[in-house]
């Protein structure tokens, strides 16, 4: 058995920006292992940047420093020459290429969703620069959305690492294997694309099939991030394997014009498949958040407050700037008002106007001392004179704090300017903060 199921080579030069997130994203959609070839002048840089993926008992990356400059065919014969023995499935990518699987959980569900195949081809579909002059901040797949429409007559794939051990891929006709390794190869590689075709022309795709092929797999090629990415690609050359890439000659007048006019097709089309798959792979990774249960408007903040009582341990000097701490916004566990002992000790605030409530929201203290605030009634008034019970709690479990859950009622818009909690022991009154959401 080998030691990896599927994994990815990739050829990188000057793409320490990028590096992070496009190593993490092929980790979520569960490759095992990423044989990274550094072709910068110095490795220091990008190594350092993917140091949490190299360190550890069983690292993510690979990373080998390949000091011929360009020589994308070499660096892919390197890995098949050493490494072809520990993993049973590889696709070649690069930098700028994400696997989109939007049909499957991830890449083995893909593979086994193709029975008796040796090679499952995807179509690129091209991203364009979604008019930036200059490179955005942030992550590419959270900047761009913006691509041609229909499919690219490149492709890649991931294939039985074996199927490549051919003496064709390692001659010079083997150049661009790592786009269909069909058409270079001597065996016959039983390749399909993701609707099962052993076809591979996009022009013979009905509307249909391309629509499925959207929603199936495909690579998402982001091919130019902004006026001033193209001019880096220019700078880092087109020598070795990047030969013959025209696109980025802009010496010439008719190749800016038709730069600027691949710019337009490249633009044509929203597609946010991976801008959602992004920003919901961020969500999951705090999924477990220590923060308010509530959303909407805070609205009680610094407002005017109340108490029933002074003690020696309040901090402020009189009932109104004690109990005021407890809408200052500071969340710690700590007590920010403090009552004295008595039947029913009381803390209020005042939104200075009616106003709409939508979540009450009650930190408790996390000390020892939580314990004494259990059973509670909340009160709401719109005049400070009459006075309605909202809730009451009597479970005698001490309200939530910081360290678990704070205490949340959602209060269907409720009408009020007065919101009083009452503790209903005999007992001091203290607490963290109120949060109260609404609109004033």
């Amino acid at each position: 058995m080998k030691k990896y199921l599927c994994s990815v080579v990739v050829c990188a030069r000057w793409e320490s920006p990028y590096i992070t997130e496009w190593l993490t994203y092929y980790k979520s959609i569960g490759y095992d292992h990423v044989y990274l070839y550094c072709n910068d002048d110095n490795p220091e840089e990008l190594y350092k940047t993917i140091l949490p993926f190299v360190v550890g008992k069983d690292p993510f990356v690979t990373f080998v420093d390949f000091t011929f400059k360009g020589l994308q065919h070499q660096m892919y014969l390197h890995f098949l020459t050493n490494y072809h023995q520990e993993t049973e499935w590889v696709s070649f990518f690069d930098v700028d290429e994400f696997l989109n699987i939007p049909a499957f959980s991830d890449i083995s569900a893909l593979i086994n969703h193709y029975p008796g195949v040796d090679c499952i081809v995807f179509y690129w579909l091209v991203f364009g620069h979604n008019g930036f002059e200059k490179n955005p901040s942030g992550s590419v797949l959270e900047n761009y959305n913006r691509r041609g429409i229909g499919v690219n007559e490149y492709t890649k794939y991931i294939c039985k690492t074996e199927s490549l051990m051919d003496d064709k891929i390692f001659s010079p006709a083997g150049f661009g294997f790592w786009h269909n390794p069909v058409w270079h190869s001597y065996k016959s590689i039983n390749a399909v694309d993701v609707l099962g075709r052993h076809e591979f022309s996009p022009h013979t795709l009905s509307q249909e099939q391309v629509k499925k092929i959207e929603h199936t797999a495909n690579v998402h090629h982001y091919m130019i991030k902004s006026y001033e990415y193209l001019k880096h690609r220019v700078e880092r050359g087109t020598a070795g394997s990047f030969s013959g890439q025209v696109i980025w000659d802009t010496s010439e007048e008719s190749q800016r014009a038709a730069l600027e006019q691949s710019l337009r097709e490249f633009n044509a089309y929203q597609d946010d498949s991976l801008t959602n798959y992004w920003k919901n792979l961020i969500h999951k990774a705090y999924a477990t958040r220590v923060a308010s249960p509530a959303a909407g408007t805070l609205i009680s903040s610094n407002k005017l407050c109340s108490q029933s009582s002074l003690s020696e341990w309040s901090i402020g000097n009189d009932i109104h700037s004690d109990a005021k701490n407890a809408v200052n916004g500071i969340i710690n566990g700590l007590a920010k008002f403090h009552t004295s002992l008595e039947d029913n000790p009381w803390w209020e605030i005042d939104l200075e106007k009616i106003s709409t409530i939508t979540d009450i929201v009650i930190y408790n203290v996390s000390d020892h001392l939580s314990s004494r605030c259990k059973n509670i009634k909340i009160e709401f008034s719109t005049d400070g004179y009459i006075y309605k019970t909202l809730f009451e709690k009597k479970d005698s479990i001490a309200l939530g704090n910081i360290l678990g859950k704070p205490f949340h009622i959602h209060t269907e818009d409720l009408k009020a300017r007065f919101v009083r909690i009452v503790l209903l022991d005999r007992n001091f009154l203290h607490l963290d903060q109120v949060l109260i959401y609404g609109e004033l």
